[in-house]
């Protein structure tokens, strides 16, 4: 076990056992001899980097030479040991934000997965009833600036209708929910306009007013089922499709993974290519995905994205002629 590793591993045993444990029973602890846990002692009790301040059961203010700290038989404690659940009030914006942080470490590990989840589970955003949604996987996102955020937050909470200055124009609008798609790494506003439900990029909104009227948030509105069979932002009618997958190099792997989130009916063909099956609403999105599988795709069905496909691939053999 590396020092690093070690130094981690001192601090967890403390943690779980604020009654304290001897410098013997840590050497044991990380199987390593008494000589290599006193020196990992020194550089804990000593480092300015360590802000959880370790202490011991023997009287430092005696006359006794400070190497007494450093006998095996000697207890150590860590003074924050039994704050477990010191509280941390994030915003979704800035919860995000952690967690995309935490995907760039490399290691995957019980503190790293903990600390997700605790996160996480501060926000509900798996529940139906949040008004908060992440559609794709979570990535570091732009900051939105001024008190847009939290002015159609609070708004949501209270059930108080908004107006929007959306591209120029002032528009009323219910607000449903917040939600971060992260391949574009953008922030959407998700609100009633009369008996449409639209979704504003918050970049073009560039006002926000809460006003007096109360709205009912509708009862069968759920962000999650209302995005599922959203390819990327698009608006559009629900079509069901048929795509074929070949078996070359990462492209069903791909395609798993592309589609993990989504209720789409994945079929293994006896030539080993995939048959995949699934409702969608935006044309664009999907129809470039498909391409960018190059002759490892062919569309089924609709014949209408067929024709589509050979649109695109005609323009695009345009630009070599």
């Amino acid at each position: 076990m590396e020092s690093i590793d070690r130094m981690g591993k001192i601090m967890a045993l403390l943690e779980a056992h604020p009654e304290g444990l001897s410098g013997r029973t840590l050497a044991d602890g990380c199987g390593v001899p008494w000589g290599t846990m006193k020196q990992d002692l020194r550089v804990l009790a000593s480092s300015i980097e360590n802000t959880l301040p370790l202490y011991t059961d023997h009287d430092e203010g005696n006359d006794n030479d400070e190497e007494d700290l450093f006998q095996p038989e000697v207890k150590w404690f860590m003074a924050a040991a039994e704050k477990r659940y010191t509280p941390v009030h994030l915003n979704v914006r800035e919860a995000v934000g952690v967690l995309g942080a935490l995907d760039f470490l490399q290691e995957e590990n019980a503190l790293k997965e903990g600390l997700r989840q605790k996160i996480l589970s501060g926000f509900d955003l798996e529940e139906e009833e949040s008004f908060r949604y992440i559609k794709g996987g979570l990535t570091p996102l732009e900051p939105i600036q001024g008190n847009t955020f939290p002015l159609i937050e609070n708004a949501i909470l209270k059930n108080k209708r908004v107006t929007i200055k959306f591209n120029g124009r002032e528009i009323a609008v219910d607000p449903l929910g917040i939600v971060y798609y992260s391949r574009l790494r953008c922030w959407y506003l998700v609100a009633r306009h009369g008996e449409l439900f639209k979704t504003y990029h918050l970049k073009n909104v560039h006002e926000v007013n809460v006003t007096n009227e109360s709205f009912v948030y509708p009862a069968d509105f759920s962000l999650k089922d209302w995005f599922g069979p959203r390819w990327g932002m698009e608006y559009g009618e629900l079509v069901r499709v048929k795509v074929r997958f070949l078996n070359r190099s990462q492209t069903i792997a791909k395609v798993r993974k592309d589609v993990a989130h989504r209720s789409s009916q994945l079929t293994t063909l006896e030539d080993g290519s995939i048959l995949f099956e699934d409702d969608i609403i935006g044309v664009n999105e999907f129809i470039t995905w498909v391409l960018g599988f190059g002759s490892a795709a062919e569309i089924l069905e609709p014949v209408e994205f067929r024709e589509l496909i050979l649109k695109r691939v005609r323009e695009t053999l345009g630009n070599y002629r």
